[in-house]
């Protein structure tokens, strides 16, 4: 087990010790009568980690899988490139694939690409690369970050070539890519601006195969087995009801195929991140995206439960421009309304998975910089 670590944002005991839980009743947003009345218990299994993400559950091995991101650069030397923005990132080989049984962890990947961004003072504020991870027929699938265009690739030389694209990670911790969605982004988008691409949402379905959420591309993506690229729905600009007279971005960051067979896609929103914004659509290929469910605040990842609920996991409740950085984990009733089955104890949390009987993991910390991610066990009854 890795050495406990504190992250300084959260505010409870509930980070200071592997092991430590709490107990919380789940608040929805509607009338209290009508609430589903739940315990979760939140234990932090595992700490340590580097800008942890995606996460899944392999269930042939009975372990989760969860996708570091790393902590980019390495020395002074490392290749670096300008992103979209302007901002100047550096490669280096930090990023990995951390497993955890039930009672022990250890990272199964690693030296995979990972890039980060330093202040004027050398100190690191942001870190991509691997962002999401699943398990399908050819093992261990990943999507890489890039937030940047072809020529931002290039910059980075050779080691940098799978960020941008989907992978498989074989036995011995080769990657090979498969689908290069940074390409298409740049000569098939149909948003003449979103000539770049940073995927994060990662999965597979039963029905279209490989799916990328790409947050950059405002769209998701197929990405076929002999690495064809192809566009299964965009997300346009729109107007935020938090502000008529401003325009935001519908930035996907998340993508899972529900119990009807449909897509469903969950979304940060775009800048300034208005509180309650941020929806889940329904997408059917072919057919215009349909708001599914909103309310919601900066999402990282959706799911649904046995009993076909939706699940939300956002960021920040708040929103990422305010001081509390608390994330929230919801369920949407049958009827509509909302239940939080968590919010003490997440800062930040970047994915989830479950691993049945009411018992999820889910990542912390997703927007720290190395050493300070967590793997929380959420057990929810009711």
């Amino acid at each position: 087990m890795l050495r406990p670590v504190r992250v300084a944002a959260l505010t409870t005991a509930l980070c200071t010790a592997v092991g430590t839980a709490v107990l919380q009743p789940g608040i929805a947003d509607a009338d209290p009568a009508s609430q589903a009345q739940v315990q979760t218990t939140i234990t932090v299994v595992a700490d340590g980690l580097n800008v942890p993400r995606g996460i899944a559950w392999d269930a042939a091995n009975h372990r989760v899988l969860v996708a570091e991101a790393g902590t980019g650069a390495e020395s002074a030397a490392a290749p670096c490139g300008h992103a979209s923005g302007g901002s100047l990132y550096c490669l280096g080989a930090t990023g990995s694939i951390y497993a955890w049984d039930g009672h022990h962890g250890k990272r199964v990947v690693t030296g995979l690409p990972s890039i980060s961004h330093a202040n004027s003072a050398g100190v690191k504020t942001a870190v991509l690369g691997v962002h999401d991870v699943t398990v399908g027929r050819n093992g261990i699938q990943v999507v890489f970050g890039l937030s940047g265009d072809g020529p931002f690739r290039t910059a980075l030389g050779p080691g940098g070539t799978a960020l941008g694209q989907t992978a498989v990670i074989g036995k011995h911790g080769n990657v090979k890519t498969v689908g290069d969605l940074l390409y298409f982004e740049m000569f098939n988008n149909p948003h003449p601006s979103q000539f770049d691409s940073d995927p994060y949402g990662l999965a597979q379905t039963s029905r279209y195969g490989t799916v990328v959420a790409d947050a950059a591309g405002n769209d998701i993506l197929q990405v076929k087995p002999d690495g064809t690229v192809k566009l299964l729905a965009e997300f346009p600009t729109r107007v935020p009801e938090a502000n008529p007279d401003d325009i935001i971005e519908d930035v996907p960051t998340s993508v899972v195929q529900g119990p009807d067979g449909a897509l469903y896609v969950g979304e940060l929103s775009g800048y300034p991140y208005y509180k309650g914004e941020a929806v889940v659509y329904r997408v059917v290929p072919g057919q215009a995206p349909t708001v599914y469910a909103k309310g919601f605040t900066n999402i990282s990842d959706i799911g649904f439960d046995a009993q076909g609920r939706l699940l939300v996991l956002e960021m920040a409740k708040n929103g990422l421009l305010d001081p509390d950085q608390t994330g929230r984990f919801v369920r949407v009733e049958s009827n509509g309304t909302q239940t939080d089955l968590a919010t003490t104890g997440l800062t930040n949390p970047g994915g989830f998975v479950s691993a049945g009987h009411g018992v999820y993991y889910v990542t912390n910390g997703t927007n720290t910089v190395g050493g300070a991610g967590q793997l929380l066990k959420l057990t929810v009854s009711g």
